[in-house]
């Protein structure tokens, strides 16, 4: 068993040398070590003799019997009894000594313990612990100094001299075991304690040396380290040193000096830092994304050896001058991708070396590369940086210029590769009708509604054999997409295409709207690089079409030969325009030229809408055929009859549906004039123009508002709880400027037979009027009855100089006193025509006018109907009970 020894080194004691505060019982009178200075609160302990006294005093009037006991950590110490005479004067001093194994401060409790086993008093000092042995210095066998910093030592070898020197605390020789270990600059712990510290680089204490050091003397050691690799290019060496088992260790230099004063003596302890660097320093590093002399030549060589085909690249190479931000470029989402760092060396030793760079991404991927720097100099070396997606810019830099000091940093850049598909679209046949009017050789040119083939060449540009998907895509820019059914295409096709290989692909496409725009072909490989920014799946390429309708629909308006009246003009004469009518038949005229040179057969029909939406009229549909497409033009008319039962503001909608050849297609327009052709450049703003074609300069289509001109309107007609109620206004499409005569009837019918036919009468309506008629009804005993509300408007349509008059209808029926249906027809209903030469304002009608309003101020229209039926109302139930 070893032996341990036992001391009582330098003890720096901070309270009172005299410790009695009273003078009564016992207590410790003071603290003091072996050549101690009574004066000072400090004590110094000679190690040699490890001894710590403890003074005793007894202030109580008989003898008293105590122990002194010292614990230190661990250890204890523990006296005999002692006895103490009842002697203030009298002092008793009683020697301690406990065991220490680590210089520095240590505390320590000592007690006073009665024969009872009471504590009667105590003390707490704390004790610093020092070595007789000084580190002088620590220093490199071959390494640089800097002129003005002689503690920033450069090394370039991996032997270390340590001085040791025997201080002015020393008495004796003594035989020290001692090693050294290297740390971090920020570690200041012990390496005999954190093992696994990773700041601790090299942990020396197996490789220790046994050394004798003589009273007063200096003694060199000379030690060897292993490879330092570290992610810091500076480092501390710390020496540790074992004297009479006491371990003692740091990472600066020391130095304790002598101090007399006035005869006493006191100790400085000094302690210097010095730092050691590796020769090598990475002065800064950046990603590179250029190519120029300094990296050509590899850019080169990684294509040429990874066997993959850059059109890109290859440019870049052959280029004059330096092309900037061509790099990175990643292909397949494992594979590994080329970029490149710039890196800044500085050569910090005193004569030139050779520096190794390695650059190794997270996933293993390596480069290096060597570099000659001259002494005390720096320069920059361009290095390939190899990488994987899954990297995401981590990387470890490795330097040296020795087997000795490595530098190994963790670091990362940000790096955004663009993301390059591996198969590429090599060439693309667009197809062109060969009736098309403009031809491209950059863009499709088609037909609405036929079926092309767009032929796709891929080729394989990468270093194996890849497959994938090839389809068109749904967008037209990046942020935005066709709605569906706007074009139609195959399948995705799929592909497999082997190192360098190409080959076409055919993709069936047919559009059913006209497009002047970008579609997508997508190339989706399997395995290839992604950027997850982007919207659009896999690579893809905007090719343009021109999707033109195959028929020119060039205007579309109302030719009737009965024209409205607009206006009144000086109470007798009138204003009559063009505009269709209801109540007559009215033709609607499309004029068009086929765009294809075939002749083709439509159906062709009108439909005429209410500004709800609502379908208010639709013609007969035609099948019409359509002559091709000459060179002088061939331009065509179709004639549609179309019948409205009330005025209404709306739109007129052409539909020409082709029978052969093309599908699915429905050419529309309303009533304007369609697209001329003109020459205008076609890189010019949209729609920068107004909307009139100004002097036939623009290319203009219009889409006009509807007005089916009718003067009244039968309004809100309905049948609720025995009542027939109707309304009749000013008009539906316009109001008219001025008051109106109008006439009107009511006709009721039973399974197809008139049972009963007012008289016709006459009122009068203002303009922006509106006259709500409610007629009771009797019980409908179970029949269906239907009722015709017919009003007459006289000399409100003109053909070729002849008045006539506009009849308007409205249609209902009903059944056990319930609503069943509104008619709505689109047949030609009945119209009442009448031709007159003139029209006289005559006094009678003044009167009329007069007699109408009081008329209807006092009864209303129902009141005159009343009047006339009353007689056989009792032989017909629906209008029995006629009320007013």
């Amino acid at each position: 068993m070893q032996k341990k020894l036992i001391f009582v080194l330098i003890l720096l004691f901070t309270v009172s040398v005299n410790y009695a505060e009273d003078d009564e019982g016992i207590s410790i009178y003071k603290i003091w070590g072996v050549g101690d200075n009574p004066d000072s609160s400090e004590i110094y302990i000679d190690p040699s003799t490890p001894v710590i006294y403890v003074g005793l005093v007894n202030n109580d009037p008989y003898q008293r019997n105590v122990r002194v006991t010292a614990s230190h950590e661990e250890n204890d110490f523990e006296s005999a009894i002692l006895p103490l005479s009842p002697n203030t004067h009298y002092e008793k001093i009683v020697e301690i000594r406990l065991e220490f194994d680590e210089v520095g401060e240590h505390d320590v409790d000592i007690s006073l313990i009665d024969e009872n086993g009471k504590e009667v008093d105590s003390e707490q000092i704390t004790v610093n612990v020092v070595s007789p042995i000084d580190v002088k210095n620590v220093t490199c066998q071959d390494s640089y100094v800097f002129d003005s910093n002689k503690n920033l030592e450069v090394v370039n070898s991996n032997w270390f001299t340590v001085t040791l020197e025997s201080n002015y605390r020393a008495q004796t020789d003594y035989e020290v075991k001692t090693w050294i270990s290297v740390v971090s600059t920020d570690y200041d712990g012990d390496t005999n304690e954190d093992i696994e510290n990773e700041d601790i680089y090299y942990n020396g204490k197996d490789d220790l040396k046994v050394v004798y050091v003589s009273y007063r003397s200096e003694k060199e050691v000379s030690f060897n380290i292993p490879e330092i690799t570290a992610d810091n290019d500076e480092f501390k060496i710390q020496v540790h040193t074992e004297i009479m088992g006491l371990h003692d260790y740091t990472n600066d230099l020391e130095e304790t000096e002598m101090v007399k004063d006035t005869g006493i003596i006191s100790y400085n302890y000094k302690k210097t830092a010095k730092t050691y660097q590796f020769p090598i320093h990475v002065a800064s590093y950046s990603l590179f994304n250029n190519i120029n002399g300094s990296n050509s030549e590899m850019v080169n060589d990684y294509y040429q050896s990874s066997k993959i085909y850059d059109k890109t690249i290859e440019n870049a190479l052959n280029a004059k001058f330096e092309s900037k931000n061509v790099l990175p470029r990643a292909y397949v989402e494992d594979d590994p991708y080329l970029s490149f760092l710039k890196v800044n060396l500085e050569n910090r030793y005193d004569d030139d070396q050779t520096a190794t760079v390695i650059i190794e991404s997270s996933s293993g991927c390596l480069s290096k590369k060597t570099i000659n720097i001259d002494e005390n100099d720096a320069d920059t070396l361009y290095i390939p940086f190899i990488s994987r997606l899954a990297d995401e810019g981590e990387f470890n830099i490795i330097v040296y210029s020795n087997k000795y000091y490595i530098y190994n940093s963790e670091e990362d850049v940000d790096i955004d590769p663009e993301i390059v598909s591996p198969v590429q679209i090599y060439n693309i046949s667009y197809p062109v009708d060969s009736s098309a009017a403009l031809v491209s050789s950059n863009s499709g040119c088609v037909f609405v509604g036929k079926n092309y083939t767009m032929n796709v060449t891929l080729k394989n540009n990468y270093n194996r054999t890849l497959t994938g998907k090839l389809y068109v895509g749904d967008h037209y820019d990046e942020d935005n997409s066709y709605e569906s059914g706007v074009f139609e295409t195959t399948e995705p096709i799929t592909f497999k295409l082997s190192p360098k290989e190409k080959n076409t692909y055919s993709i069936d496409l047919k559009f059913n709207r006209e497009v002047n725009g970008l579609i997508e072909v997508v190339v989706d490989t399997n395995g290839a690089a992604v950027d997850e920014d982007d919207d659009i799946a896999g690579y893809s390429t905007m090719v343009h079409f021109d999707a033109y309708n195959i028929l020119d629909i060039r205007k579309v308006w109302y030719n009737n030969t009965i024209l409205p009246k607009i206006a009144t003009i000086n109470e007798k004469g009138g204003l009559f325009l063009n505009y269709p009518l209801a109540g007559f038949n009215n033709s609607c005229a499309v004029s068009f030229e086929s765009m294809v040179s075939e002749d083709i057969t439509y159906k062709m029909w009108v439909e005429v809408y209410d500004s709800n939406g609502n379908l208010k009229a639709t013609s007969d549909k035609k099948n019409v055929v359509v002559k091709a497409k000459s060179t002088s033009g061939n331009l065509q008319t179709a004639d549609f009859d179309i019948f409205f039962e009330e005025g209404f503001i709306g739109y007129t909608l052409f539909h020409a549906v082709p029978l052969n050849d093309f599908e699915d297609v429905d050419i529309f327009y309303t009533e304007g004039s369609g697209t001329v052709s003109k020459d205008i450049n076609p890189l010019a703003p949209v729609g920068r123009y107004s909307s009139i074609d100004l002097l036939s300069s623009i290319p203009t289509s219009t889409n006009k508002v509807t007005e089916v001109v009718a003067p009244i309107n039968i309004d809100d007609m309905a049948y609720t709880e025995n009542n027939l109620n109707v309304v009749i206004s000013s008009g539906l499409s316009s109001i008219y400027p001025v008051n109106l005569t109008y006439f009107y009837k009511i006709t009721i019918s039973n399974d197809n037979k008139i049972i009963y036919k007012s008289p016709t009468y006459k009122d009068i309506i203002h303009s922006t009027e509106s006259k709500p008629l409610k007629i009771k009804l009797g019980d409908v005993d179970g029949e269906t009855y239907d009722i015709v509300f017919e009003v007459e408007i006289p000399d409100f349509a003109m053909e070729s100089g002849t008045y006539h008059s506009m009849i308007l209808k409205k249609y209902l029926t009903i059944a056990n006193n319930q609503e069943i249906i509104t008619q709505e027809e689109n047949s030609e209903p009945e119209t009442y025509v009448e031709p007159k030469t003139e029209v006289e304002n005559t006094g009678e009608n003044s009167d009329l006018e007069n007699q109408s309003a009081t008329e209807e101020e006092n009864r209303g229209i129902i009141g005159n109907i009343l009047d006339t039926v009353s007689s056989i109302a009792s032989n017909i139930p629906i209008i029995r009970n006629f009320v007013y």
